[in-house]
Protein backbone atom coordinates (compact mmCIF):
# COMPACT_ATOMS: atom_id res chain seq x y z
CA UNK A 1 0.00 0.00 0.00
CA UNK A 2 1.18 3.37 -0.85
CA UNK A 3 1.94 5.72 1.80
CA UNK A 4 0.05 9.36 1.49
CA UNK A 5 1.84 12.55 2.01
CA UNK A 6 0.06 15.70 3.33
CA UNK A 7 0.92 18.41 2.35
CA UNK A 8 0.98 21.46 4.69
CA UNK A 9 -1.73 23.71 4.43
CA UNK A 10 -0.51 27.49 4.03
CA UNK A 11 -2.57 30.24 4.66
CA UNK A 12 -1.69 33.52 2.14
CA UNK A 13 -2.63 36.85 2.79
CA UNK A 14 -1.16 39.10 -0.02
CA UNK A 15 -3.08 42.16 -1.12
CA UNK A 16 -1.11 43.06 -4.39
CA UNK A 17 -2.79 40.60 -6.80
CA UNK A 18 0.58 39.86 -8.90
CA UNK A 19 2.67 39.04 -5.78
CA UNK A 20 -0.70 36.83 -4.72
CA UNK A 21 -0.28 35.02 -7.80
CA UNK A 22 3.17 34.22 -7.86
CA UNK A 23 3.37 33.28 -4.78
CA UNK A 24 0.23 30.66 -5.02
CA UNK A 25 1.83 29.26 -8.25
CA UNK A 26 5.77 28.99 -6.50
CA UNK A 27 4.20 27.77 -2.92
CA UNK A 28 1.27 25.50 -4.88
CA UNK A 29 4.55 23.54 -6.07
CA UNK A 30 5.34 21.96 -2.43
CA UNK A 31 2.11 23.14 -0.19
CA UNK A 32 -1.30 23.15 -0.13
CA UNK A 33 -2.20 27.31 -0.34
CA UNK A 34 -5.27 28.96 0.85
CA UNK A 35 -4.28 32.22 -0.77
CA UNK A 36 -6.30 35.59 0.04
CA UNK A 37 -5.85 39.41 -1.70
CA UNK A 38 -8.37 40.52 1.57
CA UNK A 39 -7.33 39.79 5.46
CA UNK A 40 -10.61 40.15 6.14
CA UNK A 41 -11.78 37.23 3.49
CA UNK A 42 -8.76 35.21 5.03
CA UNK A 43 -10.26 35.99 8.47
CA UNK A 44 -13.82 34.33 7.15
CA UNK A 45 -12.54 31.73 5.76
CA UNK A 46 -10.46 30.70 8.23
CA UNK A 47 -12.92 27.53 9.57
CA UNK A 48 -12.29 25.84 6.12
CA UNK A 49 -8.20 27.04 5.75
CA UNK A 50 -7.21 25.22 9.04
CA UNK A 51 -3.72 26.50 8.25
CA UNK A 52 -0.51 24.86 9.30
CA UNK A 53 1.78 28.11 8.65
CA UNK A 54 -0.10 31.65 8.49
CA UNK A 55 2.64 34.00 5.91
CA UNK A 56 1.12 37.68 5.70
CA UNK A 57 1.62 40.50 4.07
CA UNK A 58 1.97 43.59 6.48
CA UNK A 59 0.99 46.59 4.54
CA UNK A 60 -2.67 45.73 3.80
CA UNK A 61 -6.11 47.48 4.25
CA UNK A 62 -8.41 47.65 5.91
CA UNK A 63 -6.20 46.05 8.60
CA UNK A 64 -2.10 45.45 8.30
CA UNK A 65 -0.83 41.97 8.85
CA UNK A 66 -0.13 42.08 12.32
CA UNK A 67 -3.63 42.84 13.34
CA UNK A 68 -4.59 40.05 11.15
CA UNK A 69 -2.30 37.61 13.44
CA UNK A 70 -4.10 38.88 16.37
CA UNK A 71 -7.54 38.41 15.15
CA UNK A 72 -6.48 35.08 13.61
CA UNK A 73 -4.55 33.88 17.13
CA UNK A 74 -7.55 34.72 19.16
CA UNK A 75 -9.78 32.43 17.04
CA UNK A 76 -10.26 29.04 18.72
CA UNK A 77 -8.06 26.11 17.40
CA UNK A 78 -5.20 29.13 16.29
CA UNK A 79 -3.45 30.76 18.60
CA UNK A 80 -0.31 28.29 18.29
CA UNK A 81 -0.04 28.21 14.22
CA UNK A 82 3.33 29.72 13.43
CA UNK A 83 3.12 32.75 11.58
CA UNK A 84 5.39 34.59 8.80
CA UNK A 85 5.29 38.48 8.12
CA UNK A 86 5.78 38.84 4.23
CA UNK A 87 7.07 42.70 4.19
CA UNK A 88 8.92 45.47 2.57
CA UNK A 89 9.99 46.64 5.74
CA UNK A 90 13.67 45.64 6.14
CA UNK A 91 14.97 47.94 8.90
CA UNK A 92 16.35 45.74 11.66
CA UNK A 93 13.87 47.74 13.99
CA UNK A 94 11.07 47.34 11.49
CA UNK A 95 11.66 43.53 11.64
CA UNK A 96 12.45 43.13 16.04
CA UNK A 97 8.95 44.88 16.27
CA UNK A 98 7.15 42.52 13.64
CA UNK A 99 9.27 39.18 16.07
CA UNK A 100 7.53 40.84 18.77
CA UNK A 101 4.35 40.87 18.26
CA UNK A 102 3.95 37.15 17.01
CA UNK A 103 5.48 36.68 13.96
CA UNK A 104 8.19 33.18 13.84
CA UNK A 105 9.85 34.64 10.99
CA UNK A 106 10.25 38.08 8.97
CA UNK A 107 10.54 37.22 5.51
CA UNK A 108 11.60 40.92 3.07
CA UNK A 109 10.16 42.06 -0.25
CA UNK A 110 11.23 41.59 -3.25
CA UNK A 111 12.41 37.61 -2.26
CA UNK A 112 15.65 37.14 -4.43
CA UNK A 113 15.95 33.27 -3.81
CA UNK A 114 12.54 31.09 -3.58
CA UNK A 115 15.04 28.19 -2.45
CA UNK A 116 15.37 30.73 0.76
CA UNK A 117 11.74 31.24 1.06
CA UNK A 118 11.04 27.47 0.96
CA UNK A 119 13.65 26.99 3.66
CA UNK A 120 12.23 29.56 6.20
CA UNK A 121 8.36 27.74 5.60
CA UNK A 122 9.74 24.33 5.83
CA UNK A 123 11.86 25.26 8.98
CA UNK A 124 8.43 26.98 10.68
CA UNK A 125 6.16 23.85 9.44
CA UNK A 126 9.38 21.39 10.57
CA UNK A 127 9.50 22.67 14.52
CA UNK A 128 5.92 23.22 14.64
CA UNK A 129 4.81 19.59 13.97
CA UNK A 130 7.55 18.51 15.68
CA UNK A 131 6.85 20.24 18.85
CA UNK A 132 2.91 18.81 18.65
CA UNK A 133 1.80 22.51 17.16
CA UNK A 134 3.13 24.53 19.92
CA UNK A 135 3.80 27.93 18.84
CA UNK A 136 7.50 28.45 18.38
CA UNK A 137 8.16 31.92 20.00
CA UNK A 138 12.17 30.70 20.87
CA UNK A 139 12.87 30.42 16.82
CA UNK A 140 15.95 32.34 16.41
CA UNK A 141 15.93 33.33 13.24
CA UNK A 142 19.05 35.04 12.52
CA UNK A 143 20.85 31.95 14.03
CA UNK A 144 18.67 29.34 12.05
CA UNK A 145 17.66 31.25 8.81
CA UNK A 146 19.23 32.09 5.69
CA UNK A 147 20.81 35.05 6.01
CA UNK A 148 18.93 37.25 3.76
CA UNK A 149 15.75 35.87 4.62
CA UNK A 150 16.84 36.48 8.21
CA UNK A 151 18.41 40.30 8.28
CA UNK A 152 16.65 41.37 5.23
CA UNK A 153 17.88 42.95 1.97
CA UNK A 154 20.00 45.50 3.34
CA UNK A 155 22.96 43.63 3.05
CA UNK A 156 22.23 41.61 -0.23
CA UNK A 157 20.40 43.93 -2.35
CA UNK A 158 17.19 43.51 -3.37
CA UNK A 159 16.12 41.48 -6.73
CA UNK A 160 12.88 39.56 -7.68
CA UNK A 161 11.43 36.48 -7.17
CA UNK A 162 13.23 33.88 -8.67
Amino acid sequence: MAETTTRPNLLLVEDDADTLEVLSILLGERYAVSAYRSPLDALRELGTARPDLLILDIGMHPINGVECLQKIRATPGNADVPAMALTGYARDDERARFLARGFQAVVVKPILDSEDLMAVIDGLVDRSAASGCDAVPDLDAQARMPKFIARGASQTGRGRLA
